[in-house]
């Protein structure tokens, strides 16, 4: 009976203590808040030089501990936000294997921006949301690419 209680005593005490260290771990959303909504591509650079036009507007969706969008060819594409920042929506930010569809362009230079897109996307390490909150830069290793707000958020 004794042994009972303690183990029972222990048991509680070890939930008490996990609860908030589950509920730190257990998603981004509180800390991609800033970040939710979507985003159209304003402009980037990489490696290659600069990347802006494209035939299709670009686009990047956070939704909860997600993104998505449409490529510059119309390829719908998602993925998990691995590591988000901060409430302000600043610091540091990975995103996992983005999986999309395989539509090819039917110009060339779209197709090559595609690509710098989905490599750009997959460098990046750090975001950054101005602070009006109507502009996102994502960076990393000779990537940067930032994006306008879609439409003005409520509140």
């Amino acid at each position: 009976m004794v042994r009972s209680r303690l183990v029972r005593t222990l048991a509680v005490g070890m939930l008490a203590v996990s609860i908030p260290m589950l509920s730190a771990c257990s998603g981004l959303t509180s800390g991609t808040t800033a970040l939710q909504g979507e985003w159209v591509l304003d402009g980037g650079s990489d490696a290659g030089g600069v990347f802006v036009d494209s035939a299709n507007p670009v686009t990047l969706v956070f939704e909860g501990d997600s993104v998505s969008g449409r490529s510059p060819c119309g390829n719908v594409y998602s993925g998990p936000v691995i590591e988000g920042p901060g409430a302000a929506g600043s610091g540091t930010l990975r995103l996992g294997g983005l999986s999309r569809t395989e539509m090819g362009c039917l110009e060339q230079d779209q197709n090559q921006l595609e690509s710098r897109y989905f490599s750009a996307l997959e460098a990046v390490d750090r975001v950054a949301v101005s602070d009006d909150g109507e502009s996102l830069e994502l960076t990393g290793d000779d990537v940067f690419v930032r994006f306008t707000l879609s439409e003005k958020r409520e509140g």
